[in-house]
């Protein structure tokens, strides 16, 4: 009886146009509702009921008699199959996915499809008088065979299941086994059997639900999406840690990829035999250029020691040098000193000195570099250098207050910026960063104070230049040339460098 009433339901001339015009009408919901990206599992349904037709012509063509045959019967199980394929997607994937706002779990989709398809199966079998139910009970043997075949298989389909409930992690981060020595991942995929890793070198990883479940797991974007990095360097056992740490902090401000809502921290690791063990710690939000942001925090903090003349230790070794060896280094210095005198010999507020006190001067000096984007000065500061660029280039920033930065200048190997501030100790009046890597030459109050004190009459020298070059910048600016004020303006500048240097009897 319950045969003819299915049989009625599924095999009826009525109950196919029913079952095609809910499919078609499944089909085109999901597609209205399912996301762009995701109309492209549409295929399956649509081939499915492809398949309907296609099986029910033939049958039409080669038994047109038989109430129900076996083209018939796969027929019928297509049509219901692609209807029930359709609906759940519309019903998930569209519905319930925008009601919740997330994604539906690949996994249960899978899950929900193929039980689906067994239930269409089932139903349609017990129609055509196959009973499943008594073939699986009749066949023990075969079904623990089954079963411990697929012990494994069932194993990562349950913990794939449990994964999902719980949500230790989510499409999009970034996990990390804490057992193993594979590769930062993050998570692409995560099916009935395996979790899909794409590493940062571009490699998809391929782990088991069943391993997952087993092992421990580092998220390292939960529960928030910035992590803190610590980057080791070691620093010569002569510097302070004071003057270390404060290196250190200065080196990363400003530097791509690093949070400045949150300081960084410097801590003394511990004390090897090459020196002193420090850690830098700083936040940054994690993402696939974490590796990228841990590398320019190790490149700036290179560029800082070098300007603050922190040696980073290497194991010591015994060296035996050849004599002549102290002569190469001599000739080498003396090389560096004539390529300095060389170079302040182009500022022109420099020009004045003799070649014994520019030489002097040139012995006297350092040079600093810097990496691309760093700020060599702050507009506002108050500044006692003047800076020559040896190699490379720099920008001439103006920062006005509540506005966007405008570009004045850029300056590249001669060039030299900081005259006012060497001279008279005034405040910067524009920014300077590094558009590229590049090394300058610094000239301090320090390094000057002497030379003007051996030959205090440069300061007049001095002073007219600098009133020179402020008339004629003022000329510039207004059109019109006014040198009425340059007697008054260099008496007013070299009044400014006496005072700063200590000039005055």
């Amino acid at each position: 009886m319950r045969e003819v009433v299915l049989d009625k339901l599924l095999f009826t001339h009525e109950a196919a146009v029913t079952g095609v015009i809910l499919a078609f009408a499944a089909i085109f919901a999901a597609m209205a509702l399912l996301p762009t990206a995701e109309r492209s599992r549409l295929r399956a349904p649509a081939f499915l009921l492809t398949g309907y037709f296609v099986l029910a012509g033939l049958n039409a063509l080669a038994s047109p008699y038989l109430p129900i045959g076996p083209l018939r019967t796969a027929s019928i199980f297509f049509l219901w199959a692609a209807a029930a394929h359709a609906t759940a997607m519309a019903v998930l994937d569209g519905l319930l996915a925008r009601k919740l706002k997330l994604p539906i779990p690949r996994i249960f989709r899978d899950i929900l499809q193929v039980a689906l398809y067994f239930l269409v199966l089932f139903v349609t079998a017990r129609t055509a008088g196959v009973e499943l139910s008594s073939l699986l009970a009749g066949s023990a043997l075969i079904t623990a065979v089954i079963g411990l075949s697929l012990q494994d298989t069932l194993g990562n389909v349950f913990a794939g299941l449990s994964i999902q409930a719980q949500r230790p992690f989510e499409v999009g981060d970034f996990v990390q086994l804490a057992d193993s020595n594979e590769p930062l991942g993050k998570v692409i995929e995560i099916n009935w059997r395996a979790t899909k890793l794409l590493t940062n070198d571009g490699i998809e990883i391929i782990v088991p639900n069943g391993v997952l479940a087993k092992t421990s797991i580092r998220n390292l974007s939960k529960p928030h999406p910035w992590v803190r990095r610590s980057i080791r360097v070691h620093a010569a056992y002569e510097f302070s840690p004071s003057h270390v740490r404060e290196t250190l902090l200065k080196a990363i401000v400003e530097a791509p990829g690093v949070r400045t809502d949150m300081p960084p921290s410097v801590i003394i690791d511990e004390f090897d035999p090459d020196g002193a063990s420090y850690r830098l710690r700083y936040f940054a939000d994690m993402d696939e250029h974490i590796h990228t942001k841990d590398s320019v925090v190790r490149e700036r903090i290179w560029y800082a020691f070098r300007r603050a003349g922190i040696d980073i230790p290497y194991a010591q070794r015994d060296v035996h040098l050849y004599p002549r060896e102290v002569d190469d280094k001599e000739t080498v210095r003396a090389t560096h000193v004539a390529r300095r005198q060389r170079d302040l010999r182009r500022v022109d507020i420099l020009d004045v000195l003799s070649d014994e006190l520019l030489l002097e001067l040139a012995e006297k000096v350092n040079t600093r570099r810097y990496a691309a984007g760093e700020r060599i000065l702050k507009q506002g500061e108050e500044g006692d250098q003047l800076f020559i660029v040896e190699h490379g280039e720099v920008a001439v920033v103006l920062e006005p207050e509540g506005g966007a930065p405008i570009e004045l200048a850029r300056l590249g190997k001669g060039k030299f910026f900081g005259e006012m501030s060497l001279m008279t100790g005034a405040h910067r009046t524009a920014s300077v960063r590094a558009t590229r890597e590049c090394a300058v030459l610094v000239v301090g109050k320090g390094e000057f104070q002497e030379t003007l004190h051996r030959a205090p009459e440069l300061a007049e020298k001095i002073s007219a230049i600098l009133a020179a070059r402020q008339a004629q910048l003022a000329t510039t600016h207004t059109g019109a040339p006014n040198t009425a004020n340059v007697t008054s303006q260099t008496t007013l500048i070299l009044g400014k460098i006496r005072d700063f240097f200590g000039l005055r009897d």
